[in-house]
């Protein structure tokens, strides 16, 4: 009797070792998780980049994947939505996109027009949203946040020259004695974004009422050495490094460092500037923008 009892027991305990085994394995097959389509950028929230667009209207790419390779076509469907942006105005973009066969990452292209950036400093913000298509939507990342805005090339040509509209600020207000002319020359490039050049007949006017110094720059002096920099396209830098100014006979007067901004757009320059005065020992703060 005894005997008859542990051989069912040892077989109805194999028996169910054996079928929590095999539910095992069949609850293993089924997770297996549903692709969903994406903006394949780094993080886990949405993104945001800035897109710099330069006449020759070169396009900017995100990276759109899906989570799965497939053996048949897909297709990721997009809206874009701005306040200012127009479609077919300042940019161009696909309603949708298609994932060949046997991939999960393509790009969403975007082109921008650069003749839809007319008015000086414009930035637009366009969201790009996947809606839709063959594979679900990622809840979390998709949306992509773009910042349109026009990228002109720095040319020397441009940039140097006469600037005939130049007006020396003090205390906020323009001088009385501009505008006038100062000009650029002697650009010399010293890398891919950076320059440097001379600026002669910058004033700096302050409150005790000399102007724009010298009048004509000799060869020993040929004016005011400025460094230009646009390794950021978001923030073109123009350096005024610490150095003499002139000599009126009283002594020495010397400009400190400072940095201003330039546009190789507008062709413009600003320049901050402090000048020590060696006339009466005072600092004259002034700003100098250059137009043309």
């Amino acid at each position: 009797m005894n005997k008859l009892f542990y051989t069912l027991f040892a077989g109805l305990a194999l028996l169910s070792l054996a079928s929590c085994k095999k539910n095992n394995l069949v609850v293993g097959k089924d997770i297996t998780p549903p692709p969903f389509a994406k903006f394949s950028t780094l993080g886990t929230s949405d993104t945001t980049a800035s897109y710099y667009i330069k006449s020759s209207n070169n396009t900017f790419k995100i990276p759109v994947g899906i989570t799965n390779v497939s053996d048949k076509d897909r297709t990721i469907q997009f809206t874009y939505t701005s306040n200012s942006a127009v479609q077919g105005q300042q940019f161009t973009a696909p309603a949708s996109i298609v994932i060949p066969a046997g991939k999960a990452l393509d790009s969403l292209t975007i082109s921008g027009m650069f003749s839809g950036y007319t008015v000086p400093g414009r930035i637009d913000t366009l969201k790009i949203s996947i809606t839709g298509g063959d594979v679900p939507i990622n809840p979390i990342k998709n949306n992509y946040i773009v910042y349109l805005r026009k990228y002109c090339e720095v040319v020397a040509a441009q940039m140097t020259g006469d600037y005939t509209n130049t007006v020396d600020y003090y205390g906020g207000q323009a001088s009385s004695q501009g505008p006038y002319t100062a000009t650029v020359t002697n650009w010399v490039s010293t890398g891919p974004t950076t320059a440097t050049a001379y600026i002669i007949n910058l004033g700096f006017t302050s409150d005790n009422g000399w102007g724009p110094f010298p009048p004509t720059a000799p060869a020993s002096n040929p004016g005011i050495q400025v460094t230009f920099d646009w390794t950021n396209p978001a923030a073109f830098k123009a350096t005024i490094a610490s150095q003499p100014y002139f000599d009126d006979g009283s002594g020495i007067s010397k400009i400190s460092t400072t940095t201003g901004t330039f546009s190789s757009c507008d062709n413009s320059i600003t320049l901050p500037c402090s000048v020590l005065y060696a006339g009466n020992g005072k600092t004259y703060v002034t700003t100098t923008v250059l137009k043309r």
